[in-house]
């Protein structure tokens, strides 16, 4: 499998391990800043907070904690409406989270989206995470005083599925189809005689 480009930032603000949990949830936030404020923010042990990855308006995609790691970005929990939500177990333990450059009222550039779609699917691959909506949330789905993470407008998180799921070409069709092209040259062809 190919993997996507990101760059390395680092933050120290992380767990080693995840205490014999594994990711089964993605969550998805914004930023309410910079990709490079982000960057400084994480970086800061004082802040106490990371994620796993951040994502710039033009697809750029940072990572700032190992996927084995437990990033911290959804420990506080508050009327969760998620359903896979583990009562009584920290979700950093059992998450990955993604950043996303911007405000909570911005519209999402393509090419963040785009990357975003490529990033969860290769996560949901690498961890046998199914890409649909109960395990791709926002974070508002953990913390309900956070209802604006990652977006005013909720169907940005339905588009992500969508597009993570549209980019899961199954090998087999593709085969198929490429048969039936060369069959199909193969008459015209023939017919061409």
């Amino acid at each position: 499998m190919n993997t996507i480009q990101k760059i390395w930032k680092g933050s120290p603000n992380f767990w080693i391990g995840r205490k014999g949990y594994k990711p089964e949830l993605i969550v998805i936030h914004i930023m309410d800043g910079t990709l490079s404020g982000t960057d400084a923010w994480f970086a800061n042990p004082a802040s106490q907070v990371s994620a796993h990855y951040g994502i710039g308006e033009n697809g750029e995609i940072h990572q700032y904690v190992k996927e084995e790691d437990a990033a911290w970005h959804a420990g506080r929990v508050d009327a969760p409406s998620a359903k896979l939500v583990k009562a009584n177990v920290n979700p950093n333990l059992y998450t990955i989270g993604i950043e996303h450059e911007g405000k909570p009222e911005d519209k999402w550039t393509d090419e963040m989206k785009q990357a975003s779609a490529s990033l969860i699917r290769e996560i949901c691959q690498r961890w046998q995470i199914p890409i649909d909506r109960d395990h791709i949330i926002g974070h508002y789905q953990i913390y309900s005083k956070k209802p604006d993470c990652p977006s005013h407008d909720k169907k940005i998180l339905n588009e992500l599925v969508a597009l993570a799921s549209q980019q899961q070409a199954n090998p087999s069709l593709v085969e198929e189809g490429i048969k039936k092209i060369e069959e199909g040259l193969a008459l015209i062809k023939q017919t061409l005689k």
